[in-house]
């Protein structure tokens, strides 16, 4: 099979969504299959392909020559239609626009199936890929949720909340096919946003290549890193962010250190709120224990050297870092928070904690900095269930059953899987490819009767399909006030 994963975000970065494509990528071709990546690029400038064909591989799109004339057209549109609304939402749909817009002159036909990874990409490649070609999704977290816990949005009467909310929901549904990370992220994507339940198609956890990331904790930590004789590691491997709780990390080790200064914490990851938690490190006096490593290419290598794993994550859906641990043989503590439950058995293969509870993680680190015997345990038994349970080789196995369960599913190829909602006068719906075709070269224009004579624009509208609209009429209606 020729399969395109899809997301919105740039490649390659840290974190679990790279994490998951590239394990799966690299299994999928072990397995025979052609993988490439849709992705922005770093430099987020441009959107481009990962492809181990050479012809196709770097084929990239710059995003100003589709959105400098776009952003012109649908600000005026929502100044004039949607005044109410701000424009950190109409930012948002701007860059969705975009995404899907150039994402169309990447030639979609020539895959058997599209993969996308996030719910910007699922929607943007179910309104402009080939009706024939079925669209699975892999859940990987709540980004709805990611904008409360950062303050993107303070409340959940406001439009921004409504919008996000909209963005899970059209999001999800917009797949043929859903593959869920975690039992509890399908479970509160249903009773949460609405999606219906039966949309889910399989949950699938994370896999991982245990054999390459054993070899990796041989490795000397680079640059090195000193532990002192008799010093205890406790190690948290979380980006720097609000939903991953390290102020609750930072309380417990205050609490720890009233009891013992026989240890040192390592954060490793880099984020926003760094200036923030060092800060607070100071204030809560317990910056000489705690030391800020940043990004690390060698989270085995540090791995290894720790003596537990801890994450303190208010919420999270299936965290890689506690499937490093687990697979490092490290006695792993952390909290009850979204998905995390599902990967630990409380007493057996780690220890679970109240999120939130700071007094619970500190007792819990207390245990284990007092009984190696208790830690030796753990980490054996968690090592034993990682190396069943994160087999990358059933991660590949599992995702192409789902593959050839869409692709036979004859019924649901090329259905749109919800209604269009239709739009009154008052809101000036743009023309789509169809009502322009009476146009100069038959490209797409808008209420304005504004036309984009651009080379690049030409091109679009050949690639888009015959129903395609901007904007997208189910967000509209999201957004409208109320009459």
């Amino acid at each position: 099979m020729r399969i395109l994963f899809a997301t919105y975000w740039y490649m390659p970065h840290v974190g679990g969504v790279s994490t998951y494509m590239y394990l799966l990528k690299n299994e999928l071709e072990r397995v025979g299959h052609q993988v490439d990546i849709l992705a922005h690029h770093p430099d987020m400038q441009q959107i481009y392909l990962q492809s181990r064909d050479t012809q196709l591989n770097g084929k990239s799109v710059k995003k100003s020559k589709i959105k400098d004339g776009l952003f012109n057209e649908m600000n005026g549109y929502y100044l004039k239609n949607l005044p109410h609304v701000e424009p950190w939402i109409r930012w948002r749909e701007i860059e969705r626009y975009t995404f899907e817009l150039c994402a169309a002159l990447f030639d979609l036909k020539q895959y058997d199936i599209i993969h996308t990874q996030d719910i910007v990409a699922t929607r943007a490649l179910r309104r402009v890929k080939p009706a024939h070609i079925p669209l699975v999704y892999t859940l990987q977290g709540l980004v709805a949720n990611v904008h409360l816990f950062a303050g993107d949005i303070t409340s959940k009467d406001s439009l921004s909340w409504k919008y996000v909310c909209a963005e899970e929901y059209y999001g999800t549904v917009s797949a043929d096919k859903v593959i869920a990370t975690s039992d509890w992220l399908r479970r509160e994507l249903s009773l949460s946003f609405g999606v219906p339940h039966q949309k889910m198609e399989a949950v699938i956890p994370y896999g991982m290549d245990a054999a390459a990331f054993l070899e990796r904790m041989k490795e000397d930590p680079d640059p090195p890193v000193h532990k002192a004789p008799g010093q205890l590691v406790i190690a948290c491997p979380a980006r720097l962010s609000a939903e991953k709780g390290h102020r609750t990390l930072i309380d417990a080790i205050g609490i720890l250190k009233q009891h013992r200064n026989d240890f040192t914490c390592w954060i490793i990851g880099d984020g926003v709120l760094r200036s923030e938690l060092e800060k607070y490190c100071v204030e809560k006096g317990v910056a000489d224990c705690i030391d800020f490593m940043g990004n690390r290419s060698d989270v085995p290598a540090l791995l290894h050297k720790a003596d537990v794993m801890v994450l303190a994550s208010i919420e999270d859906n299936f965290p890689h870092a506690v499937m490093e641990a687990q697979i490092a043989g490290k006695a792993v503590v952390a909290s009850n928070g979204g998905g995390i439950p599902e990967m630990i058995e409380h007493g057996k293969t780690g220890l679970i904690f109240e999120k939130s509870s700071a007094t619970q993680l500190a007792h819990h680190l207390n245990l284990l900095f007092s009984d190696s015997e208790l830690r030796r345990q753990l980490g054996n038994n968690a090592k034993i269930f990682g190396a069943k349970q994160w087999s990358s080789k059933l991660l590949c196995e599992r995702t192409l059953d789902v593959y050839e369960r869409v692709i036979t599913s004859a019924d649901i190829r090329g259905r749109i899987p919800m209604e269009q909602p239709e739009l009154d006068g008052k809101y000036g719906l743009i023309r789509d490819k169809r009502a322009a075709s009476n146009a100069a070269s038959g490209i797409l224009k808008f209420e304005t009767d504004s036309v984009f004579y651009t080379k690049e624009w030409r091109t679009v509208i050949r690639c888009l399909p015959d129903s395609y609209s901007i904007p997208d009429t189910a967000f509209i209606k999201v957004l409208a006030k109320p009459q």
